[in-house]
């Protein structure tokens, strides 16, 4: 199977505002940072808000795939449209181009970000991703129809967890109404 750089299946872009690049404007500008990503592929939607926009350049698009830079352990794929929000500090965000499937990209990378933040990371305090080691990321790349099945399955996977986890907190609220009814009673 054919091996391709990360380099050159996607655009990688490391977060870093300065509030030199950055400019005032009237609207405000929504802001994610490190704690706004979630395991599961879940963004905890409570962006910071401001009325500072950076460049272009850390805006957030649908089929994007944002990693921590610091301590990751997983990524997220941005399944759904964001509207003028941006990406603060120590986020890298992965955009891929037409030769690789995002969903499946976004599988190999939250299956290999452990393995890449060990490796950029000695002698280092807390594990980091480096920018040498994310270009240089082997990607298998199968044909892309194989792409869209695979990274379609393990979307649908995480969003199974999703509704079982729901499932669960619902089941829970209901228990604690019976109990609490019975009591009453």
């Amino acid at each position: 199977m054919e091996h391709r750089k990360l380099r050159v299946l996607a655009t990688i872009k490391f977060c870093s505002i300065t509030p030199s690049r950055s400019k005032l404007q009237e609207d405000s500008t929504s802001w994610l940072v490190c704690a706004n990503f979630l395991a599961n592929n879940e963004v905890e939607n409570t962006p910071t808000i401001n009325n500072v926009i950076p460049d272009e350049e850390w805006r957030l698009h649908q089929n994007d795939i944002v990693i921590k830079r610091i301590t990751p352990s997983y990524v997220n794929y941005i399944d759904y449209n964001p509207k003028k929000t941006y990406c603060g500090n120590n986020l890298i965000i992965v955009t891929p181009n037409e030769a690789i499937d995002a969903k499946y990209l976004a599988m190999i990378l939250n299956n290999k970000i452990g393995e890449l933040s060990q490796e950029s990371s000695v002698g280092a305090v807390m594990k980091s991703v480096s920018r040498k080691d994310i270009e240089a990321l082997e990607i298998p790349l199968p044909d892309i129809g194989k792409q869209r099945l695979i990274g379609e399955l393990w979307y649908k996977g995480i969003e199974l967890k999703k509704k079982r986890t729901r499932l669960a907190e619902l089941e829970y609220i209901r228990t604690n109404y019976l109990i609490q009814r019975t009591i009453i009673n």
